[in-house]
């Protein structure tokens, strides 16, 4: 028999990365009982991952801080339930989640909707290919378990995560056998970073980095395809030129190697803001589809649903904590608690928030992946690897009038597999509208939004003030 398990709350918080923890904080300082749901086995997030105990101390200072963040939100009173992957979200503001001990059902007045994001996935000939990782895992499985992808990695995408990512995997082992940027470089954002110095030491570090994990760096290239047969074993990269088309003639082979590192970014994770029915809007360099939130507050177009973090639009983790502080205080005061922080000091974090985002803003765009992007697949490249639907098939569809991403799940199945398409969701969009993605949609979630088993549910159903529902 599964357990199944019930609280209520004044403010639930879905996501216990920097916004979530720090929206469960301001909660609670501003006197509500907050409960923070997060399907990783420890708190954090991507940002503030913390290493399992058997590993030793964190030392990065990443980690560091994430250890101290943690340690406060738990020492004001708040309630995390880690493992505990969220199916169900409901109008009344309901939440049901699987967590290892059984169904998990919270009942709460506020929520705060601090998803985070992952990695951004663009195919190409060989993604498939085992070796081939996306930056967010390697980066995850060098700080948590200390294992590098490989012994002889190439790192390739575009963006300032990829050498914090070279980074990770170097101090786990692996050698670097060439760091691949898509951005030619743009003396414009040295103007940019001139005009924050209080940026310039983490700057500083990311160069530093770059330089000390490989001597190959090629900047203006992007990788076209990974090649092996049972495995990764090559890498063939490629120029590209200026009007953002691949110079296919002068490209060159990275090998042998047995790992190719792939990062193009983060996509907000909009399953539960969808699912709640807030409004969404589409901005590429902000990582696509994210949920509209008011900036001074995080509330969403959904009475009494907040969201902060990269939910809103891929930022970084510092933005994320400032709007999950906005975000958090804003929730609290919605469910009726009047112990808020004095108004110096949301006007400072609110002023602290749009200082953050105006530093990300223009990396962002300069990260936007590039046109040459849409020339890497091939016809009978895999593009949604759940349902093993190729690039030709999706295209064709759209052709024949499929048209967007719903449609094109429907006639090829693409985006029905287990991740639901958000693996392959973003590349379909650009095979729909290169142009102007936006205009292809996106998958709309539905219950359940994660695998989940049917015993789970039945537990949900079973348990008291459950029973009768037609609703879950």
């Amino acid at each position: 028999m599964i357990a199944a398990t019930r609280a209520n709350a004044d403010v639930a918080i879905i996501g216990a990365g920097p916004a979530g923890l720090a929206a469960a904080l301001a909660a609670a300082e501003s006197g509500a009982s907050v409960h923070v749901i997060d399907a990783q086995a420890s708190a954090g997030g991507q940002y503030w991952m913390q290493r399992a105990a058997a590993l030793g101390a964190p030392r990065a200072p990443q980690m560091i801080a994430g250890a101290a963040a943690i340690a406060a939100v738990r020492a004001a009173g708040v309630t995390v339930h880690l493992g505990a992957e969220v199916w169900a979200v409901f109008p009344d503001l309901r939440i049901v989640a699987g967590t290892p001990a059984g169904s998990l059902e919270i009942a709460a007045r506020a929520i705060v909707v601090a998803t985070g994001a992952y990695d951004r996935v663009p195919a190409f000939p060989g993604w498939t290919l085992p070796g081939v990782v996306t930056a967010g895992a390697a980066q995850r499985l060098a700080k948590l378990a200390g294992v590098a992808a490989g012994a002889r990695v190439v790192v390739a995408g575009s963006g300032p995560f990829l050498p914090v990512v070279a980074g990770a995997v170097h101090a786990a082992g692996a050698s670097i056998a060439a760091f691949v940027e898509a951005q030619h470089p743009d003396l414009r954002m040295l103007a940019h970073l001139a005009r924050h110095p209080e940026r310039w030491r983490e700057a500083a570090a990311l160069l530093r980095t770059l330089a000390a994990v490989t001597r190959e760096r090629h900047f203006g290239w992007i990788v076209t395809d990974a090649l092996g047969r049972d495995r990764v074993e090559a890498v063939r990269i490629a120029p590209i030129g200026r009007d953002g088309t691949i110079d296919r003639a002068r490209s060159t082979t990275i090998g042998p190697v047995d790992a190719l590192v792939t990062g193009w970014g983060f996509r907000p994770s909009i399953d539960v803001t969808s699912l709640l029915g807030c409004d969404h809007a589409y901005d590429e360099s902000a990582g696509g589809w994210h949920c509209v939130a008011d900036p001074a507050t995080g509330a969403t177009s959904v009475p009494h649903v907040f969201a902060a973090g990269e939910v809103t639009g891929i930022a970084g983790a510092l933005p994320a904590r400032y709007a999950g502080r906005l975000a958090g205080i804003a929730a609290a005061a919605d469910a009726g608690r009047t112990t808020v922080p004095a108004a110096a000091d949301i006007a400072e974090t609110r002023r602290r928030l749009a200082r953050a985002r105006a530093f990300v803003a223009p990396l962002n765009r300069r990260c936007v992946p590039p046109r040459a992007i849409d020339d890497l697949a091939h016809g009978d490249t895999i593009v949604c690897r759940c349902e093993r639907v190729t690039q030709g098939e999706v295209a064709r569809a759209c052709a024949d009038g499929a048209g967007g991403v719903l449609g094109a799940k429907l006639w090829t199945r693409a985006g029905m597999g287990r991740c639901q398409g958000r693996m392959c969701g973003w590349q379909i969009a650009r095979i729909a509208n290169a142009n102007d993605p936006a205009q292809a949609g996106y998958n709309r979630p539905r219950i359940p939004i994660r695998p989940v088993p049917l015993a789970l549910v039945a537990a949900a159903l079973d348990a008291p003030d459950a029973r009768n529902r037609s609703d879950v």
